[in-house]
């Protein structure tokens, strides 16, 4: 669990971020699930934009990706989310907040 200065701090650099994975009219599918681990284990900080013509609520997309990927969600703003997880992989620059 993410504190609010920990979260502050997760937005700052989610600002710079370039949209690392889009969802399109299919929605949140086990591929784009499997697409947003991978980012997160490569980078631990993902931002992610949300096509207009998905249906889905991008809300509750942010919610549902972050409790199966066991991450956290950052931010959700308009059409696009920031998601954070510790990644465990070996020679890569962990974020210090």
């Amino acid at each position: 669990m993410l504190t609010t200065k920990q979260r502050a701090s997760l937005r700052m650099l989610a600002n710079t971020l370039p949209d690392s994975v889009i969802i399109g009219k299919g929605g949140l599918t086990d591929t784009v699930l499997k697409e947003i681990d991978t980012a997160l284990y490569h980078k631990e900080l993902v931002k992610i934009s949300v096509l207009k013509n998905c249906d889905a609520d991008v809300k509750q997309m942010a919610f549902d990706a972050a409790k199966k990927l066991g991450a956290e969600s950052v931010q959700i703003i308009g059409g696009k989310f920031v998601l954070y997880k510790f990644s465990q992989k070996d020679g890569i620059e962990h974020i210090q907040y």
